[in-house]
């Protein structure tokens, strides 16, 4: 089996001069092609070597999306070695919590930033660190890292690619699994290889696609379109200036495949809005009459209907003169792969896009299936669901509704905690955590969750059980439930004792988030604050026998100040 640091090796051999991949530098797009990207793998792999990172060693990478990012994740691959992303935005504490847990012996950082992140805490395993921007301190700068395997034969570096097997650790993710602290999920090189394999498979990606890297690559579902299809087929990926240059680098780069979480759609989604509102005249009659024909289209195509030649005719009439130019502004011209994933899109939103002729995928999965393992396509497409599985991946329910998934793509197990992988994989079925209904024609669809997790619609996952403990450190805080599923920012109810009334209890639970948000990462922040009118009751359900939050409940009960918390 050809593990990824080969297939992009390959690639550098099979198609030279292709670009592979594209920065923005000054006003002009600055390109890597496939044979420097290979060169660059090589020579950073030698560096690792020279560093003296050996096989099943982690080195950790602290950076924006950059291709120094991706070259270093791929190289250190090649070593044998396991890289670990850290999301860039994460707190000192959560730095260091990844850092010592994975034993990281190498870390990779992108700014002045990012290394003294990285500096603040003391990291016994860790032994080198290389900067990209900016190397203060002790850090080694990228280019001086680099110069260390000039003096390493090319040999060396062909045993570590040959030594590698299917079976062995190919990369680690830290996400929220439901049991407090942030689980590092262990995939092996079968499973990375298998997720861009059937990714490239089922969508029939070519090299001439292209993509377009700015969700955080410590996150699996942007690895897949950023590094694992890219070296199965060889399509080029541009990074974005930032996340928030999106808008403005699409125009320029046009992608063929764009993945996106539903707060990004949603922005999206109301700039068109404000745009269409704006119409007046004949251009606002053109413009409703081609968003209903594209809608029809686009609704026959997705459900494999019959669509009568006077349809295509219509709805290619609507391209003309409407939704081309739309597309060709937001910067979806070429787009043909659009999707959605992470946390479950409106209907109307998707609805409201194929207007525009902007056909957009849901998708299912998790970290520890190695991203999408259900997705909706061309033929098989009903909104409010996420489709079937995808090739060589099979789903089942439990008893209880929860979602199972079998397949090459499950991951091997999670970092220093056997307890908890015998609790995720059973007789050779992963446990998802999710629940879900499947219909007669097989669509599935996420009905709830089992495993206690807050998702965001900004695609983060958010464990409560390891917030709400430190909240309740405060000894005047009787209860506090995080809460946010489905709304684009963090919120959490609380319960002040000590007869304050509601204004002084609003203001002190209002000053322990603040102390408590200084330990996470900006995107598990809690931003909205509310009072709990009462403490939570066992006999009421909302704690179980074991004194857990019983989330669905509190949720169901406190409907109304929720509410008022995102108003």
């Amino acid at each position: 089996m050809d593990t990824i640091p080969q297939l992009v090796l390959a690639n550098a051999r099979r198609m030279p001069d292709a670009p592979a991949l594209l920065r923005r530098v000054g006003d002009v797009w600055e390109v890597t092609t496939w044979a420097e990207y290979g060169a660059a793998v090589s020579r950073t792999a030698l560096a690792l070597i020279a560093s003296g990172i050996e096989v099943g060693d982690r080195v950790g990478i602290l950076s924006y999306n950059t291709p120094e990012w991706v070259i270093f994740d791929v190289a250190a691959m090649a070593v044998g070695a396991v890289p670990v992303g850290i999301y860039y935005a994460s707190s000192d504490h959560e730095i260091t919590d990844v850092l010592d847990r994975s034993q990281a012996r190498a870390v990779l950082g992108q700014t002045a930033a990012h290394i003294g992140a990285i500096g603040a805490g003391d990291h016994p395993a860790l032994e080198l660190v290389i900067g990209i921007d900016d190397a203060p301190g002790d850090a080694v700068p990228w280019m001086t890292f680099l110069e260390r395997g000039d003096g390493i034969a090319d040999g060396v570096l062909d045993e570590r690619l040959q030594s590698i097997r299917p079976e062995h650790d190919g990369a680690m993710i830290f996400t929220a699994a439901g049991f407090g602290a942030p689980a590092g999920v262990v995939l092996s090189h079968d499973n990375l290889v298998f997720a861009g394999h059937s990714s490239v498979e089922l969508f029939d990606v070519t090299a001439d696609d292209s993509a377009l890297s700015y969700l955080p690559l410590s996150h699996i579902a942007e690895q897949i379109f950023t590094i694992l299809a890219p070296a199965h087929i060889g399509y080029p990926v541009a990074f974005a200036q930032s996340l928030g240059r999106v808008r403005s680098d699409l125009p320029e780069i046009q992608p063929s495949i764009f993945f996106g979480v539903p707060l990004v759609w949603a922005g999206f989604e109301r700039g068109l809005r404000k745009q269409m509102e704006s119409l007046e005249g004949y251009q606002r009659i053109i413009a409703e009459w081609s968003m209903r024909a594209n809608r029809a289209d686009v609704g026959a195509r997705n459900t494999g209907g019959r669509r009568p030649i006077h349809r295509k005719l219509l709805a290619y009439l609507a391209r003309r003169v409407f939704s081309d130019k739309v597309k060709r502004i937001m910067g979806f011209s070429n787009s043909r792969l659009a999707f959605c994933g992470a946390v479950s899109a409106d209907p109307e939103m998707l609805a409201y896009f194929s207007g525009f002729d902007i056909v957009i995928r849901e998708v299912y999965g998790l970290s520890e299936a190695t991203g999408p393992s259900v997705v909706t396509r061309e033929g098989a497409t009903r909104f409010g669901t996420v489709g079937h599985p995808m090739p060589g991946v099979e789903i089942s329910l439990a008893d209880d509704d929860e979602i199972l998934i079998r397949g090459r793509s499950v991951f091997s197990r999670y970092l220093d905690d056997p307890d908890a992988t015998r609790r995720a994989l059973r007789d050779g079925w992963l446990h998802t955590g999710d629940l879900g209904h499947v219909d007669e024609e097989e669509f599935l669809t996420i009905t709830g969750r089992k495993k206690d997790i807050v998702l965001t619609s900004g695609g983060k996952n958010v464990d409560p059980g390891a917030i709400e403990p430190l909240l309740q450190e405060d000894p005047q805080v009787i209860d506090a439930v995080v809460v946010g599923d489905g709304y684009d920012q963090l919120g959490v109810l609380i319960a002040v004792g000590g007869n304050l009334d509601d204004d002084a209890a609003l203001a002190h639970a209002r000053s322990v988030v603040r102390a408590v948000n200084q330990r996470f990462a900006r995107a598990e922040q809690i931003r909205r604050v509310g009072l709990l009118p009462r403490p939570l009751s066992l006999e009421r359900g909302e704690r179980t026998a074991s004194s857990a939050i019983d989330r669905s409940v509190v949720v169901e009960h406190f409907s109304d100040e929720i509410a008022a918390l995102y108003r």
